[in-house]
């Protein structure tokens, strides 16, 4: 049986504040770790993904599933298998079945980035608190290194430098929260986006310098 359910509502605004789409997410916890389930929409593209996360009671992936429409059509549908030293891959890329891929990881993958805005969050269960200030590298498998996570879909490893910078309070369309803030760097050449979390890992606000969107939580339950 769940432990806590906590489902919500972010916001996808542009630079003027209107919004351009949405994520609906459960974060349910039980006895033997926790559960997200994200549906995301963007608006002008015409994306849905729908993702399922399985993890540990460390916050470390188990297993997880994408699928991405783009303009009516699957442009991807994946299951990720993460076992020690090993990441399993299948599924579909444009209408095809890819035959499986395995990623060699250094012991067990600390975290599966497959774009929900939530997910970006829950990277910071594993960064912590401590070194305020300093990006310390967290391994991670991702199905797509792109802002929208809609382009080159595929699977690889990368490294996400992750920053705790400190305790804040943060005022968002849900209320207003005690706020753990973030520095996330996807890539060298990319600046790092601006994360606000709660203490329990759900999802408050980001800005990017690299895009013009940012991102609020609209509602929280639970």
């Amino acid at each position: 049986m769940p432990t806590s359910l906590r489902s919500g509502t972010i916001a996808y605004r542009g630079a003027d504040g209107v919004e351009t789409g949405r994520e609906r997410f459960e974060l349910i916890a039980h006895p033997g770790g926790h559960i997200l389930r994200a549906m995301c929409e963007i608006d002008a593209p015409a994306l849905v993904r729908d993702v399922t996360l399985a993890m540990d009671a460390a916050w470390r992936p188990l297993d997880g599933f994408c699928r991405i429409h783009l303009a009516g059509r699957c442009a991807a549908a994946q299951w990720f298998d993460v076992e020690d030293g090993m990441v399993r891959v299948a599924g579909r890329l444009e209408g095809r079945s890819v035959p499986e891929q395995r990623i060699a990881t250094t012991g067990r993958l600390p975290y599966l980035g497959l774009h929900p805005l939530q997910g970006d969050a829950l990277i910071t269960m594993l960064r912590g608190t401590d070194q305020p200030g300093r990006f310390l590298p967290i391994a991670a498998v991702t199905n797509s290194v792109s802002p929208n996570g809609d382009e080159a879909l595929g699977t690889q490893a990368m490294t996400i430098d992750v920053a705790f910078v400190g305790e804040t309070q943060v005022t968002v369309t849900a209320g207003s929260f005690p706020a753990r803030r973030y520095a996330l760097r996807w890539r060298a050449d990319w600046p790092p986006a601006d994360l606000w979390v709660r203490a329990d890992g759900v999802f408050l606000r980001m800005h990017w310098a690299w895009i013009e969107e940012w991102y609020e939580l609209a509602a929280i339950h639970g």
